[in-house]
């Protein structure tokens, strides 16, 4: 069985709008809204568990219903960082889930998920136990002391992560069950020695962070 973890419990506080980033309207639709129906249209999942907002709990699962996303299995509160959500629908999917069923992982404010990149996920990740997409950092990095330049990086080993990250569901649970705190997923299972494969991301996975990145998600909706 495959299933997937979608992250709506952020409070944005970079996108300075009223309304956090996963539930501003873009075409009278929330932004989760896309990303959640890449993931019910798929055939290659079979349950959804949505994470969010303990006061947004029973909106997002009475919109789930209204808009007939039958493969949500349960609407249920995140935590206070991104890792703790993560755990907490771990532990709910444990319920449910064998070893070997794969758990998607993705953010909501990534919403030009698709069924293609699903697939690939899927698929990559049954032979691999644990991937992520990821683009080439083209930009030349450089670390810093007190804003004056250390050392340079070799660009051509430096990528940005991006979602969904995919595993087998041991091996996240494990994971997250041997370490605490982490801003990405991959982190924890890489501190577990389990190897982490790279997948060709897309600038269409990019991730809505302030207001005038909705006017790029407009564009791509035209």
């Amino acid at each position: 069985m495959n299933y997937a973890l979608l992250l709506l419990a952020g409070n944005s506080k970079r996108f300075l709008q009223n309304t956090p980033k996963q539930f501003y309207l873009v075409k009278n639709k929330p932004i989760y809204f896309y990303p959640l129906k890449a993931l019910n249209d798929s055939p290659l999942i079979d349950g959804i568990i949505i994470l969010t907002l303990k006061e947004k709990v029973m909106d997002v699962f009475n919109y789930s219903k209204n808009q007939h996303f039958d493969k949500v299995r349960v609407v249920i509160s995140g935590g206070n960082s991104r890792s703790e959500t993560v755990k907490f629908g771990l532990s709910k999917l444990k319920e449910i889930a064998h070893d070997d069923d794969l758990v998607l992982i993705h953010d909501a404010a990534r919403p030009l998920l698709d069924k293609t990149t699903i697939e690939i996920a899927i698929k990559e990740t049954m032979n691999k136990g644990a991937t992520t997409f990821a683009l080439h950092s083209y930009d030349t990095l450089v670390k810093a002391n007190n804003y004056i330049v250390a050392s340079y990086l070799n660009r051509n080993e430096i990528f940005r992560l991006q979602t969904p990250q995919t595993f087998k569901f041991k091996i996240i649970n494990d994971a997250y069950r041997s370490f605490k705190n982490s801003n990405d997923d991959t982190e924890l299972v890489f501190l577990k020695n389990e190897k982490v494969h790279l997948l060709k991301g897309s600038e269409r996975l990019f991730k809505i962070t302030c207001f005038d990145d909705i006017k790029k998600f407009e564009s791509y909706l035209k």
